[in-house]
């Protein structure tokens, strides 16, 4: 599966303490969820505002994309939107 950024860009999700972003698939846009701790143990640091937690998204987005694409792999097409924690962004290979 070839996948792309799609048009939609990346949410702050107060009530869900986490960005919501989209990847464009072969066949649909897959809806992902990474959450705010994911984003805080990235860099061992808190973040205070959406600002703030918006810039570390994009600043690691590489990471959180292969994270997804890993997860995405072994989840079926039920279990969306695709919910990434701190586990599965750190696990991986360095983007």
């Amino acid at each position: 599966m070839t996948l792309h950024h799609s048009a939609k860009p990346p949410e702050d999700l107060n009530d869900r303490k986490a960005i919501r972003f989209f990847f464009r698939g072969d066949e649909d846009i897959v809806e992902c969820l990474v959450g705010w701790d994911a984003l805080e143990r990235l860099e061992n640091s808190p973040l205070d505002s959406r600002a703030d937690r918006m810039a570390r998204f994009e600043q690691h987005r590489l990471m959180i994309e292969a994270a997804a694409l890993r997860k995405m792999e072994k989840a079926s097409k039920s279990e969306r939107p695709l919910t990434l924690d701190a586990q599965d962004v750190l696990s991986g290979p360095a983007a």
